[in-house]
This record gives structure tokens, C-alpha cells and sequence, in this order.
């Protein structure tokens, strides 16, 4: 909270008050004039602005009037000495919290920052964050389903995510209980060297013209896919197809009109790969790069609409499958970098469950295996060598063997040494963790101590281990048990005491010593804090 008045005895007396009843949750600083008060909310942003009205050069009204421009969530209080309807309504009108008159005292004060306390409280409450976090995500629906379907193509969707409820969210109205059919557009050549902005609108060219032949008689949600792909997800409305064939047979015929009508709206074409069969929700991810197989055996055909009736070699297509598997485990291979830097073991540990399910398939021979394990082996490397465990003298041999899988004597003792990997990286974390917590600690509490008559708010004690405020607090809490707060007034009723026990020593100047203002509010604190003044201390 900044407070600001051009009186310095009110300004003075508004600042202890609010330190010595309200220092346990506000951040104080004042100012003695407006452009003193701007010149400190330019530097650090500020939750309850409490200003009088009448100050020389700039009024606390226009002070308002440019705080609400900057950081319209400040809760604005007007103090002043004139009981004046103009005032009272140019308050009103920019959005002031409340109005009081400096008669009316301190509790009165008081109680008006208290109450813009509880609303702030009450807006930061998790409930009111989800609340907006939702609203925003209903204004940008579109954007959300985009990014879901596309980690469904890419295999990077968590089990939890394929539910109906995420479909219903995301406006996706198909059923996650039912097989779903799939087909793949690609720009032909001549279109594929568009700019960037024109290929989103032949792609949202191709999505309108979806709509007005598909929806009458489909369920289906579509996707722009890097730019490169556009995917339809299909399935039968109200049954109106008995057969999944005959849906195959109505699917093939519109996409022969889809083209043609694309070609002659907007002279650009597209080529399409559609399966004969329908498809899980989980096999989706293996699905697309099937489909994107059919097409690349095409790539400088025109207007070609591909099945896997064209693929002549049984034998082809299950390379074709395994490859799509092959290509969905690097995908999720290639998160690796960023599940180990954050420390999210689950991620990484279901990569390392889905590699060993490999070592039991016969599709995978020892040339795919040996690729799978690359994939994983040369991102853990890379990792290790980044934090520089490659330097630790433990984890060293290890990392060394991680590239001579032909010394293993069987794939499981490949798969051992990854996990064993793994839990390194879960040391290391863990080891950082505590000795950050341990570092910060050290260097706030020695601050403390140095700077007892100085600024030991938590903004400042935040800037010297360059945390932000909040998380300062919360490991402060977490390790010592006592706030910040409650820590520097421990110390400084300790310090306090060993100083009154010398008689030389003038009340004043220990005030002074330990960062208050004056003698008054010292002694308050102190009393506060002992049950006695510090002159009673003395005493016994």
C-alpha cells in the first residue's frame, strides 16, 4: 500500500499506524507529494493506493486518474479534510474504493483499508482465478481444441485427457466412446509454396466448404495441422449410415466434390488419404502418420484421394504401422529435455515403460530397437551434460556406457541402466532444491541481521536472492516455521533487550538502531511483543 500526503506529521502518523496495525500483510511506502507517489508506481506495482485529495502541483485526484490508467485493479481511498459533494463524486465516479474524512479518525481509516484487504483477499481466491481461467478459455475455445488436437496427431495426450468431458469443454461434438474415422488433406505442390497467411485461408476455405457438404449429414471436427495437413475426424450422426462402409462410401464421394469445389473457389488443390476401417481414440496418433505415409508415396500427384486399397503389398502396410508406432515413440521422446530440466518423473517414467514394452515385440528387430533406445539414450546425454553430471565422478562411467548398448548383454540391463539414469536426475533436483533453500536462507537471514534499522520488507528481501515476494515467503515459512514477519520482530525484540540492559543506552537511540520511526512506536511494538514497555523491562 502507498501512502501519500503532502503533511508530513499526518503522513508520518498514517505510516505507523498501518506498520504497527497492519504490518503483518501490507507492504508499506509513502510519499510526500503526487509526483513522488508516481515516480514509486513506476518502479513497483500497488495494491491500495491511500492519498489525500488537496496536495500542491498534482491533486490526489489526478494522482487516481493516472494510477487507474496503469494498474486498474488499485483499489483507490481518498483522505481528505473537505466534506464536499464535488469531491465525494469525482471519487465515486473513477472507481474509488471508499471516501473518508481525516476527522473521522483512525479507526475509520482503518476500517477502509481493511475492507479493500478483503476484497483483494477474496479476488485472489483460487475459486475466482478458475473462474476467470475459464472464461478466458470458453473466448478462446478454438485455440484450446487446436492445441488438443494436434497432441492428439503428435501421441501427447495423457490417458486423463481422453474423456468426453475434455471433448464437451473444447466443443468437439463426437463421441469419445465410439470409433472414429479419419482423413488427412495436403496442399498439392503449386499450393504448398504459398505465403504462410494464405495457406490459413485456403485451410479456412476448406474447413467452410467441410461444413456446408459434411454437417448435414456427419459429426465431424477438424484441424490445421503445422500448417501442412488438414485433419477431419468423422463419425456417423444419428446413425443415418448402417454400415461403416456405407458412411466410407458417402465419405469418398464428398471428398471427390470437396476437391472440386476447393479447385473452382479458390484455384488451389488438395489431395486427401482416408483408411477404409475405423479407428480408436488412442491409435489417432499412429493412424496419422499412416496416413501421412499414403500421401508421401504420391507427393507430386494432383487431386488424388488415397486408401490403404491402393497399398498393393500387405507386407507394406505393417511396415507401414510399425513405422507409425516407431514415429509416435520419438515424438514423445523429443519432450524428454523438458520433463527431465522440470523435474516431472511421471512423463519421464512412462517413456522408459512404453521403450521396455518394445523389447517384447517381434516387429522390433535389433536395427528399430537399437533406433528406440538412441532416441532415449542421446536426449538423457544431452541432459546430463547440460547440469553437468558428466563431470560427477559417480554418474560419469555411467553416461560413458550409455552409448555402447553392444556391452550389454540383453536389452533389459539397457533398459537398467536408463532407470538408473533417471534416478540420478531425480538426486540431482532434489540435491539443487535443498541446497537453493539452503543458499537463500543463509543469505536473507545474514541480511536481516545487517540491516535492522533498514528496509526488511519482503519486496527487498526478495530483490537480494532475485525471487519474487510470495515464493520468498512460502519457503521462508515452509523451513523455519514463522513468517518473515514474525522472524525480524523475534530478532529485534532479542537485539532490543540485549541493548536495554545497558543503562547507557537512551530509548531513542535503540529505536533508532532497530528501524522505527520514534520512540512512541517502539515502545508499542515492544510492549506488543513482551507485554511490557521498555522501561518496565529495565526495571525487572
Amino acid at each position: 500500500m502507498l501512502i501519500v500526503d503532502d503533511e508530513k506529521l499526518i503522513l508520518d502518523g498514517l505510516y505507523e499506524l498501518f506498520l504497527e496495525m497492519e504490518g503483518h500483510r501490507l507492504e508499506l511506502y509513502k510519499a510526500s507529494t503526487a509526483l513522488e507517489a508516481l515516480k514509486t508506481m513506476s518502479e513497483k506495482r500497488f495494491d491500495i493506493l491511500l492519498t489525500d485529495i488537496k496536495m500542491p502541483k498534482m491533486s490526489g485526484l489526478e494522482l487516481g486518474d493516472r494510477v487507474k490508467q496503469s494498474w486498474p485493479e488499485c483499489k483507490l481511498i481518498f483522505l481528505t479534510g473537505f466534506d464536499e459533494f464535488n469531491y465525494i463524486h469525482h471519487a465515486i465516479k473513477q472507481g474509488a474504493e471508499n471516501y473518508v474524512l481525516k476527522s473521522e479518525g483512525d479507526e475509520a481509516i482503518l476500517e477502509v483499508v481493511r475492507k479493500s484487504i478483503a476484497l483483494l483477499d477474496e479476488q485472489q481466491k483460487m475459486g475466482m482465478l478458475i473462474k476467470q481461467a475459464r472464461e478466458i478459455q470458453r473466448e478462446q475455445v478454438a485455440h484450446h481444441r487446436a492445441i488438443y488436437l494436434s497432441d492428439l496427431l503428435d501421441g501427447m495426450l495423457s490417458q486423463s485427457e481422453f474423456n468426453q468431458l475434455t471433448l464437451e469443454g473444447l466443443g468437439i461434438r463426437l463421441s469419445m466412446d465410439s470409433p472414429i474415422a479419419m482423413a488427412i488433406a495436403r496442399m498439392d505442390l503449386a499450393s504448398s509454396k504459398m505465403r504462410l497467411p494464405e495457406k490459413d485461408l485456403l485451410f479456412t476455405a476448406l474447413h467452410s466448404v467441410n461444413v456446408r457438404l459434411l454437417s448435414p449429414y456427419l459429426k465431424f471436427t477438424d484441424v490445421s495441422y503445422s500448417r501442412e495437413y488438414y485433419v477431419i475426424f468423422i463419425q456417423d450422426r444419428d446413425n443415418s449410415f448402417q454400415t461403416l462402409e456405407g458412411l466410407m462410401t458417402f465419405l469418398h464421394g464428398s471428398i471427390e466434390t470437396i476437391q472440386q469445389t476447393v479447385e473452382k473457389s479458390t484455384g488451389y488443390t488438395f489431395s486427401f488419404a482416408l483408411t477404409e476401417k475405423a479407428i480408436e481414440w488412442n491409435d489417432v496418433a499412429k493412424q496419422f502418420i499412416v496416413l501421412k505415409a499414403f500421401l508421401s508415396r504420391y507427393f507430386d500427384a494432383k487431386q488424388i484421394i488415397v486408401t490403404d486399397k491402393n497399398v498393393q503389398s500387405k507386407v507394406k502396410q505393417y511396415e507401414d504401422d510399425v513405422r507409425g508406432f516407431i514415429e509416435v515413440f520419438h515424438k514423445r521422446a523429443n519432450a524428454l529435455d523438458t520433463y527431465i530440466e522440470s523435474g516431472r518423473k511421471d512423463e519421464v517414467q512412462m517413456i522408459l515403460t512404453e521403450l521396455a514394452s518394445f523389447t517384447e515385440w517381434e516387429a522390433i528387430d535389433e536395427m528399430r530397437y537399437l533406433e528406440l533406445y538412441y532416441s532415449v539414450a542421446l536426449r538423457m546425454l544431452s541432459s546430463a551434460n547440460k547440469i553437468g553430471l558428466d563431470r560427477d565422478s559417480t554418474a560419469a562411467p555411467h553416461l560413458i556406457k550409455l552409448l555402447q548398448p553392444s556391452s550389454f548383454h540383453s536389452r533389459k540391463e539397457g533398459l537398467d541402466l536408463l532407470q538408473h539414469i533417471v534416478n540420478l536426475f531425480h538426486h540431482y533436483h532434489a540435491e539443487q532444491s535443498s541446497k537453493m533453500r539452503v543458499d537463500v536462507l543463509g543469505t536473507i537471514i545474514q541480511y536481516i541481521v545487517d540491516h535492522l534499522d533498514g528496509d526488511l520488507s519482503v519486496t527487498k528481501l526478495a530483490e537480494q536472492v532475485y525471487l519474487n515476494p510470495d515464493y520468498l515467503s512460502r519457503m521462508f515459512k515452509q523451513s523455519k516455521g514463522l513468517t518473515i514477519t514474525e522472524y525480524i520482530a523475534a530478532l529485534k525484540v532479542q537485539k532490543a533487550k540485549e541493548m536495554l540492559s545497558d543503562p547507557r543506552m537512551l530509548v531513542q537511540d535503540i529505536a533508532k538502531t532497530l528501524g522505527f520511526t520514534s520512540a512512541g512506536y517502539f515502545s508499542r511494538f515492544f510492549k506488543k511483543e513482551t507485554g511490557q514497555t521498555p522501561q518496565e523491562f529495565r526495571t525487572t
